[in-house]
């Protein structure tokens, strides 16, 4: 089984997130109006995994392109994770949130992606993704999508100690018609 294999991939990623950085995401978070996320493929499905969670910490959160989204206002915050930055959709919601005035956020392996130059902040993961090379065992950018998912929930740890808000709040808000 790789299943070490794969924890052990996971394991040599460089941290080069800083203290600073989730600092500065969850402050972001925790003075803005309206949480949007946004990504592709499975690392769309690693931000909406984090959106939940953010649900259940009582952030009004929404996944861009959903029918029940709100219209974004300024000081909203979006956060958009993909390995690339390169993603056409990604970018046109981008640059529609420069326009309106909506703060960016970019997790991404490529910080110097076109996405990543209209970000007010970037979070560089330097994991191997799909378009790079690497030596993971992985295909098509799983260690991206594993680390990011990581990175997520290391998160919701730091907004929940932010936020004072313990497990049975996040129970107390999870779906009960599912």
């Amino acid at each position: 089984m790789k299943i070490k294999s794969i924890i052990n991939e996971i394991s040599e990623v460089p941290v080069t997130i800083t203290d600073n950085q989730v600092d500065q995401f969850c402050n972001l978070l925790n003075n803005t109006r309206h949480v949007f996320v946004s990504g592709a493929g499975r690392s769309g499905l690693m931000i909406k995994a984090f959106a939940n969670r953010l649900l259940q910490l009582g952030y009004p959160v929404s996944v861009i392109g959903e029918v029940t989204a709100p219209h974004t206002h300024n000081k909203d915050v979006i956060i958009f994770n993909t390995a690339s930055g390169r993603s056409q959709n990604l970018l046109i919601q981008a640059k529609e949130a420069v326009a309106t005035g909506v703060y960016i956020i970019v997790v991404t392996t490529n910080p110097s992606s076109e996405l990543a130059k209209l970000a007010n902040l970037v979070l560089h993961i330097p994991a191997q993704s799909k378009v790079s090379d690497g030596e993971s065992i992985q295909p098509m950018g799983a260690l991206f999508e594993q680390y990011s998912l990581l990175f997520f929930d290391s998160l919701v740890l730091e907004l929940m100690k932010s936020r004072d808000v313990n497990e049975q709040t996040m129970r107390d808000n999870h779906a009960n018609i599912e």
